[in-house]
């Protein structure tokens, strides 16, 4: 979220500074509840949503990679740039983690998260 006086976005992802930041789109969902309930105000629940929608909705996603920004209180305040290599390092060891993180049933031969002694598709107690 925006804080004050930040008035400088920075996107880490695409490593540069953002002019115009975007808001979160909303979902299909959400639009649905919005349309019921203002046709079943009469048109006064438009008022709420358009203070929601354009006031109280900040924009802080970056519009080429929707990642979250950071606001900083000037331009020297921005991290330095990664090389590529760190980048792509980040993202091994993140690949790494989530292969960790699952383990095969002996039974029904699924890729399961590691979480528990019972596999949740065919139900049967897995021993570590």
């Amino acid at each position: 979220m925006r804080e004050m006086g930040k008035n400088f976005a920075y996107c880490d992802n695409c490593e540069k500074e953002i002019l115009k930041p975007k808001r979160r789109t909303m979902d299909n969902m959400y639009y649905n509840v919005w349309i019921l309930t203002i046709i079943s105000s009469l048109g006064i629940a438009l008022v709420p949503f358009l203070i929601y929608r354009y006031v109280i909705l900040k924009r802080n996603l970056c519009p080429t990679c929707q990642n979250r920004l950071d606001f900083y209180n000037s331009q020297e305040e921005f991290p330095e740039p990664r090389a590529q290599i760190a980048r792509i390092l980040q993202t091994i060891d993140q690949e790494k983690t989530e292969k960790e993180e699952r383990i095969i049933c002996p039974y029904c031969q699924e890729e399961i998260l590691n979480q528990g002694t019972v596999c949740p598709i065919c139900g049967t107690t897995i021993k570590e």
